[in-house]
């Protein structure tokens, strides 16, 4: 028989492979990290490092048996090897025989994994996690809807507002005011955010059970917005999220509502008892001195024994920053990128591609690093070349992807008006790695792939407004669609022919 052994990457998997071998009188033949072995009878090991997810559904095919061994979470690396490791092993359980020699240890995933599916509502956020934006709290980054002030949140776990919601989730209540944006995907076909992270939390909290959770008092997970202060003008962004946005948008009468009073955050009111992680966004974290100043109190006071993660649109590295990061325990980012090329630049106004990529080149020799792609009208049909690229550039970096949301719809990912274009183009994007790897990545290509093959009515009076919109920035910013997305340029004359 040929036995397929799965742990961490430590000495450790291949000794316990080993004995494993030796009790059963059969040979260990070592690691596998590749598809091209010629395996003989006996046993065999790998884990999620030295293979990639989707490889190894494919090499478990010419193996009569996987085992999972029995090495704890606190074992791995990080928490997230390990979940992967047992979302691995339960994914392999529907075609292959598996066994876990320690049988706890996929305990309580499985019973989030299940609560999750039977519970529409239930999101671990309102749990674990404090969200600072603008003064106020929400229940996570996909949400606008205040629960409470920042400086009236005395007591998380008693907070009357927080405990409110938590017992609506618990109750299988849905609260659209608060989470229609995974709702909207999960009706789409799309695993949502409430549906991974909170496995991945779970997993990460070692919570085995509801009774786990509510053990919680004081948050785990911080995510911090200081200030709407960006060097960019992103086209599917908003005054919210960058001040730039908000004088361009004053200036040129798009708007009404006074954007200079947004209320800084100085991260003082983190409480380190607790925390696993705090992740900063923006507006842009390196274009803040709060953000800098916060980095440095950390260093001084010892207090770095966190994960840090930092939303990026990279184009800013400084020697500062760059010697601050040295100090911490776990430090990872997100760069969010819109499109390859001049197209980035387009749409995230006015980057720089080459010194984007110089500065994630860096980063990604440094830290593991991941992509966040805003999904919109303007990158749909390129999509497969920013993707493309990504995988060959950053292997095995996680790509993810996420509509674009704003309130009147105007960049609908779901409105480019040439449907069997978009399919043709998306699909390719399914023979990559990144897509095979992970179900967040691929359940959303996929419904975009199902949209535009489904002859979608193309909704004119959104293109319209689209148009007149998307012209007064390019006027503002001297810049034309025409010159980076001219296949939506041409689109103009279906606005046209219905005047």
């Amino acid at each position: 028989m040929k036995i397929l052994c799965i742990g961490n990457n430590t000495v450790d998997t291949d000794t316990r492979t080993t004995n494993l071998a030796r009790k059963h009188n059969a040979n260990a033949h070592g690691i596998v990290t590749s598809l091209d072995h010629d395996l003989l009878p006996g046993y065999y090991h790998t884990s999620v490092y030295d293979l990639e997810y989707h490889a190894i559904l494919e090499l478990a095919k010419q193996f009569d048996r996987v085992v999972i061994l029995d090495q704890p979470q606190q074992e791995y690396s990080h928490p997230d090897a390990f979940y992967q490791t047992i979302k691995l092993a339960n994914e392999l359980g529907q075609t292959h025989q598996v066994e876990f020699l320690d049988p706890t240890l996929n305990a309580g995933l499985n019973f989030f994994e299940q609560l999750v599916k039977t519970n529409k509502s239930f999101c671990i956020f309102p749990f674990i996690e404090v969200l600072a934006n603008n003064g106020i709290t929400t229940v996570c980054c996909r949400s606008y809807k205040e629960i409470t002030r920042l400086s009236e949140l005395k007591d998380f776990g008693t907070d009357p507002k927080y405990t409110a919601i938590r017992n609506q989730l618990l109750a299988g209540e849905l609260i659209p005011e608060h989470c229609s944006a995974c709702y909207q995907l999960e009706d789409q076909g799309i695993v949502s955010p409430r549906q991974q992270e909170t496995v991945e939390w779970a997993n990460r909290l070692n919570l085995k059970s509801l009774e786990d959770l509510q053990t919680i008092t004081s948050p785990a997970y911080y995510e911090i917005r200081p200030s709407n202060v960006c060097n960019l003008q992103c086209r599917t962004c908003n005054p919210h999220s960058s001040h730039l946005i908000a004088r361009e948008y004053t200036r040129l009468k798009l708007v009404t509502e006074d954007y200079t009073e947004f209320e800084y955050v100085n991260f003082d009111y983190i409480d380190f008892a607790n925390v696993k992680k705090i992740y900063v966004a923006g507006g842009e974290p390196t274009a803040m001195i709060e953000f800098y100043d916060f980095l440095d109190r950390c260093i001084t006071t010892g207090q770095t024994d966190f994960e840090l993660l930092i939303n990026t649109n990279g184009t800013k590295l400084s020697d500062r920053f760059k010697q601050q990061l040295q100090h911490f325990k776990t430090v990872s980012f997100i760069v969010s990128i819109d499109g390859f090329g001049d197209l980035n630049h387009y749409i995230r106004w006015p980057s720089d591609w080459n010194r984007i990529m110089q500065n994630v080149e860096y980063l990604h020799l440094h830290y593991p690093v991941s992509f966040n792609i805003t999904v919109s009208i303007y990158n749909i049909l390129r999509l497969n070349d920013l993707v493309s690229f990504l995988e060959y550039q950053f292997p095995r970096a996680i790509v993810h992807c996420q509509p674009v949301h704003t309130p009147d719809n105007t960049f609908s990912v779901l409105n480019f008006p040439y449907p069997a274009l978009v399919a043709d183009r998306l699909a390719s994007i399914q023979h990559l790695s990144c897509y095979k790897n992970d179900k967040l990545l691929s359940s959303f290509v996929d419904s975009l792939i199902k949209h535009y093959t489904n002859q979608p009515v193309l909704d004119l009076a959104l293109l319209k407004q689209f148009f007149e919109f998307n012209d007064r920035l390019d006027q503002s910013r001297n810049i034309q669609l025409a010159d980076y997305v001219p296949e939506l340029e041409q689109a103009r004359q279906l606005v046209h022919s219905t005047d």
